[in-house]
Order: structure tokens, then sequence, then C-alpha cells
């Protein structure tokens, strides 16, 4: 055996005996002043300034983490608030345009725009052709639940019309909306590229896409004061 072997071999068995006595060093705190490590910056430092260094590395990373997920919970508990107040609300609704209508101003009040586009619509605005529709499933859906990011304009206009101004530049999130069968799309968009991206999770718009399909399926797309409203206005 040389004697580069040796040593390797040396080292391994070091370094074995010390992860299996982790307190080896506890009982002679002498040896632990008299170690060193070659440091890039710093030169030769003592074991003990690397832990420091180490643990001090590792408090400020929970730190981040403890902040970052205070914000997340801040954040979900006003979504959570919310989106339990407009489900409230829409459950109340006589009608599929008023269970529309509510959506809308909840996501004005939020800073986005709301699109319920369904295949049997009444009203040409919120009409949405099946074709369309499966032509972006093919491209982006691809079995997910939600599609999440920026948007091609051929695509804006295949779900949203090429009447609606939709942002260029802003980002959307779209949930298909399915019952017994295909209904339609449940989509948000934001002036902000970076609003909806793909790794968010989709918790509370599941929910209420799967609360707006169960409404699509019990409401008339109109009451009668509606209807008359709308005949008067013809």
């Amino acid at each position: 055996m040389s004697l580069v072997e040796e040593d390797a071999l040396t080292a391994e068995v070091v370094a074995e005996y010390l992860s299996e006595r982790p307190d080896f060093f506890k009982a002679r705190p002498e040896l632990v002043d008299r170690l060193a490590l070659a440091h890039q910056e710093q030169g030769a430092v003592s074991l003990v300034h690397v832990q420091m260094n180490r643990q001090r590395q590792r408090i400020a990373e929970l730190e981040e983490e403890i902040t970052a997920l205070m914000s997340l919970a801040k954040s979900n508990d006003k979504t959570f608030h919310e989106f339990m107040s407009l489900q409230e609300r829409i459950l109340k609704c006589g009608s599929l345009l008023d269970v529309v209508k509510a959506i809308e101003e909840m996501a004005k009040s939020l800073g986005l725009v709301a699109y319920v586009r369904l295949f049997n619509s009444e009203l040409s605005h919120y009409k949405l052709k099946k074709e369309d529709f499966q032509r972006f499933s093919t491209n982006h859906l691809n079995g997910k639940s939600a599609y999440l990011g920026r948007m091609r304009k051929v695509d804006r206009d295949l779900l949203f019309g090429e009447s609606t101004h939709a942002p260029e530049m802003g980002s959307y999130v779209v949930l298909p909306l399915s019952g017994k069968s295909q209904q339609g799309i449940l989509a948000f968009s934001s002036q902000d590229g970076g609003h909806f991206q793909p790794h968010m999770d989709t918790l509370f718009l599941r929910h209420l896409a799967l609360v707006l399909s169960h409404l699509i399926q019990t409401l008339p797309w109109q009451n009668e004061q509606d209807k008359r409203i709308s005949s008067t206005s013809a």
C-alpha cells in the first residue's frame, strides 16, 4: 500500500470515527483551539471560528425563511377571507349573470380583471367557442389544472375575444370549468407580468372554479328581472 493510500485510509478512518462521536471535542477544548482550517479569504482560521460562522449563516437563513413564511401566511389569510366572502356572496345569487358580475367586481377590487367564458353563454360577450378552448388546452394545459404566466396575443384572442383589451405584457391564470361536462374557463389577468407565475399555488382559485361549475349547472343565466331589463334596453 502506498503512502498516499495510507493517508487516505487514515483520513477516512478519522472522519468515520469523529462522525460516530460528535461529542469527541467536548472533552478536549484545547484540541479545538489548536485546529485550523484553510480559508480562501481569511487564511487559516480555527475550527471554533468556522463553526460560529456557519451557525450565524444558518441563523440568517432561518430568519429569512421565517420572514417569507410569515409574509405568505399573511397574504394567504387575506386571500382566504376575500374568497370566503366572495363565495358567500355568489351562493346567494339568483342568476349566473349575477355570479359573474360578483366575480368581476371582486377581481377589480384586487387590481385584477376576471374573465368568465362559457360554451353555452346566452350573451356573446361571455361566449367561448369549444374548438378555441381545445386548441389552447392542447398547447398549454396538457392535463394541468391551471395555466399561469404570460400569454401570447393569439391565445388571448382565442379565449377572451379580439375586442377584449387584455393586458399585452401582463400575466394570467386560466382554470378550466368542468362539471358533468366541459363548461368553459375562469381566468384572471394582472398588468404585472410577474403576478401569476407557474410555481404559484392555485388552491383558492380551484375552489372558486369548483363552486362556479356547480352554479353553472343549477342557476339560470338570467333571472326574470334581468331578462326584462335586457329586453327593454334592446
